[in-house]
């Protein structure tokens, strides 16, 4: 599934994306060595990520990330995006994988987590080559983005256990439109109807391919609209627990504007 938001203050939206109690490491257990993993890596083009001073691959920070979602330099902090806003595409995995994962060893949650980035980046840089996205005109040629993996839907305190749900918040910083200058994608395009069912279908076709090459075998034609796919084995009594949990951050649906964590306490 992918959602779009509008990113809102800066400074609190990048608190979320580095928030502890939503991180891969809540699922961490006893036996586990320490979590050196980053779970949160700027993706993009070399051009439009040097505009922001950032480096494809390089781990992304919340002082960082504040600055690259208020359209600034990370450093210098002086404009180098036009007016405009960043923009979160949230990817989320299937059901069915978050629970592989959950249970999952050391080396098969690497493997999963990467999948899951991944599958989000092919999601993203589809988009931009493939939409009209600067001035709903022309697509991008190139963009800068900020991809961040939780493991929860909501931020603690739980009032129980919380099921896994692993997706990725792709904060689209900005595209470079034909004179190579940092840009806001165009609203307009973000919220056209058949964006997020495309490059919703671009993840997950991504996300089942990694899955099978780590000898996976998917059941597709899952989900309402019998577009989506999950691990086979899985119980669907799991598959129920996630479905009628809480989602927050993972599960904001058509309230594209809506801020996912306002109800939280």
């Amino acid at each position: 599934m992918l959602t779009i938001r509008v990113l809102s203050v800066a400074g609190r939206e990048a608190e979320r994306a580095a928030e502890p109690s939503v991180s891969p490491a809540v699922f961490a257990r006893p036996e586990d060595l320490p979590d050196r993993r980053e779970h949160a890596i700027w993706s993009g083009s070399a051009e439009a990520l040097g505009a922001l001073g950032l480096q494809r691959g390089g781990e992304v920070t919340a002082h960082c990330l504040e600055a690259a979602i208020a359209g600034r330099h990370v450093r210098r902090r002086v404009r180098v995006r036009a007016e405009g806003d960043a923009y979160d595409l949230a990817f989320r995995a299937p059901d069915s994988v978050s629970w592989v994962w959950a249970q999952g060893g050391p080396a098969l949650r690497v493997d999963l987590e990467r999948s899951v980035l991944a599958a989000a980046d092919r999601c993203v840089g589809h988009l931009v080559r493939t939409r009209p996205l600067v001035d709903g005109v022309e697509p991008g040629r190139g963009y800068a983005a900020a991809l961040t993996l939780h493991a929860v839907g909501s931020p603690g305190p739980w009032t129980q256990p919380p099921p896994p749900l692993l997706h990725v918040h792709a904060y689209l910083l900005g595209v470079l439109d034909g004179t190579g200058s940092l840009r806001s994608p165009d609203y307009g395009q973000l919220h056209e109807q058949s964006l997020t069912r495309e490059g919703g279908a671009v993840g997950r076709a991504a996300l089942a391919g990694d899955l099978r090459d780590l000898g996976f075998n998917i059941t597709s034609g899952t989900g309402h609209d019998a577009r989506g796919f999950e691990v086979t084995g899985v119980p669907e009594a799991l598959l129920r627990a996630a479905q009628s949990a809480d989602k927050g951050c993972a599960g904001l649906g058509e309230e594209t504007d809506r801020d996912p964590w306002d109800y939280v306490v």
